[in-house]
């Protein structure tokens, strides 16, 4: 069939044409990644005066973790800290390449919703390491608890492209690290496995009343049942 005749041929073709390296990179795993970071920053704990303390999580591996904690005097446990362990294709969740994605989103730059196609996104799976460093076992009870609280089972992650990314615990280690700073201080540290879900999204693009296609790069808002999430 010609793609004349079959308009999601047609389509493919328009966006395959349109699309190039640059415009394909999308913000998945930096977005993915400051939402996590967001919300695990959210946590406290209460102290041995019945204080609340928000507990501050940044960016790195162990050994970084470690280095901050070793060298920088305004580091106060506990602290926690994430990095990403790795990411792969997922297999189970693919799609056909050949496959179209159409959208409602809403224009603010044309004031009305408007209708767009994509190619089917890249399903893939990403491991993050979340490292708990405490002093106390009542801190890292604490802490534990809040993390597993918000995985029931799953943590939902939104960002500017997607409300379908899910977080999932796949396992925790407890570990004891005697090699911080002083060599008589203890510090308790346990580590979550996080396993997300997600899709890498394609550009999206509208369909003009001329019959071309053209990239979207005015802020749009997702169209869904119940909410708005903003997005470009």
């Amino acid at each position: 069939m010609s793609t004349l005749n079959d308009p999601y041929a047609w389509a493919r073709g328009k966006i395959l044409e349109r699309t190039s390296p640059t415009i394909s990179i999308s913000s998945f795993y930096k977005s993915t990644l400051r939402f996590l970071l967001s919300k695990f920053g959210e946590f406290r704990y209460i102290d041995a005066e019945n204080n609340s303390i928000g507990v501050k999580c940044f960016f790195g591996n162990k050994e970084r973790a470690i280095a901050k904690i070793t060298q920088e005097d305004n580091i106060i446990l506990p602290v926690m800290s994430i990095n990403q362990d790795s990411s792969g294709e997922d297999d189970d969740r693919r799609r056909q390449s050949s496959n179209l994605v159409i959208s409602s989103f809403w224009s603010k730059e044309k004031k009305r919703a408007i209708r767009v196609i994509s190619l089917a996104p890249k399903a893939v799976k990403v491991s993050y390491d979340l490292n708990i460093w405490c002093k106390y076992n009542a801190d890292l009870d604490q802490i534990s608890e809040q993390v597993r609280l918000l995985f029931n089972p799953s943590l939902n992650i939104t960002n500017d492209f997607t409300e379908t990314t899910l977080a999932f615990l796949e396992q925790e280690k407890d570990h004891r690290v005697t090699s911080v700073g002083d060599k008589e201080d203890r510090v308790l540290k346990k580590t979550f496995n996080i396993s997300v879900e997600g899709y890498i999204p394609f550009p999206k693009f509208l369909i003009t009343s001329t019959g071309e296609i053209e990239e979207i790069i005015v802020d749009t808002e997702i169209l869904t049942s119940n909410q708005s999430v903003s997005g470009s």
